[in-house]
């Protein structure tokens, strides 16, 4: 059984970022899985090392205050958890509730970065899509990037780089949710999540998210 935590999910609930899992789970019964999603909080304890996926997502940033304070208390087991090499995906700003779990700070800026976005990603030869709508940067980063810019704003506006990528940690600014825009790139996690559990993977066929994927990029990304 392939175990998920949606960690915070009734704090990091902005924008259907909650369909990240439903797109996993889905992806995952249809390569033959049975899998469990547990749904934790602040008033929880939660046993980190249990878990074979951690999602968090984007939060107001009340809740992202919220958030990087109850942390404090798993930062011991999150550290281990990534040195093992298990995978944690956080998207939109819940970045920035992981500060003092890895090494990179947040600041708060006096304008939004809105709008869509499209990256590299070393994991995968396509691009990644996705939306941006954040009043914060990263800055003074010791982490490898996840992203590079090939349309949009990466840790700042100036720079060519977004998203943390340590082990199978992967951050980032974006929404969509990222892995029903992005079919690609689910595929990748469940390839690797499979995988590192021993499992055979096997190609299944192509949905409509592939083909919304396409045309998207057709019309919107691709110079005519």
């Amino acid at each position: 059984m392939i175990k998920i935590l949606h960690m915070y999910f009734d704090l990091l609930n902005l924008y259907g970022e909650n369909a990240n899992v439903r797109a996993l789970v889905k992806s995952l019964e249809n390569h033959g899985q049975k899998v469990r999603v547990d749904f934790k909080s602040i008033e929880d304890n939660i046993k980190i090392n249990d878990y074979d996926f951690i999602y968090l997502g984007s939060g107001l940033d009340e809740a992202i205050e919220l958030v990087k304070k109850d942390l404090k208390k798993y930062k011991k087991d999150l550290k281990k958890y990534i040195n093992d090499n298990k995978y944690i995906l956080v998207t939109g700003n819940a970045i920035d509730a992981l500060e003092d779990i890895l090494n990179y700070k947040v600041k708060k800026i006096d304008f939004r970065i809105v709008g869509e976005q499209v990256f590299t990603f070393n994991g995968l030869d396509k691009l990644v899509i996705g939306f941006q709508n954040r009043n914060s940067v990263i800055y003074d980063i010791k982490e490898d990037s996840l992203f590079e810019v090939y349309k949009g704003c990466g840790y700042d506006p100036s720079s060519k780089n977004e998203g943390i990528r340590k082990n199978n940690l992967y951050a980032t600014y974006l929404l969509g949710p990222i892995l029903v825009r992005n079919p690609y790139l689910l595929e990748y996690f469940i390839k690797n999540l499979l995988e590192s559990k021993n499992i055979k993977y096997t190609k299944i066929k192509k949905d409509v998210s592939y083909v919304a994927y396409e045309e998207y990029l057709k019309n919107f990304v691709y110079d005519k």
